[in-house]
């Protein structure tokens, strides 16, 4: 009667392949489900960014042409608004092209 108590707990000490396979699917599953809301996150991080800074050189060039009533055309570079307007020219979050100004309008523009 002993024997088979202390087989019973013999047999208790570690987990099931069964179970440890199962816990590898759910941790499967549940990293499926957010690597992909992440990377849309970073996404939506990015162009919020970008729109952000997109207004400010608007604001920016809207000051400059006011204090000095002239108007920018495609020949004016963003460096005229540093360092009276803006600290500095910002970076584009999304990698793409550099900020320019293009008849008074910040090129690229907003990112809906």
């Amino acid at each position: 009667m002993i024997q088979i108590f202390s087989k019973k707990i013999r047999n208790k000490k570690g987990f099931t392949l069964i179970e440890l396979i199962v816990v590898i699917a759910i941790l499967g599953i549940l990293a499926g489900i957010a690597v992909p809301r992440f990377a849309s996150t970073q996404d939506n991080a990015k162009n919020k960014a970008h729109n952000a800074n997109v207004r400010t050189i608007e604001s920016a060039v809207s000051v400059y042409m006011a204090n000095t009533n002239t108007a920018l055309d495609a020949m004016d570079d963003i460096d005229v608004l540093t360092p009276d307007y803006l600290q500095a020219v910002p970076a584009n979050p999304t990698g793409g092209d550099a900020y320019t100004i293009v008849n008074g309008v910040v090129s690229p523009g907003l990112i809906e």
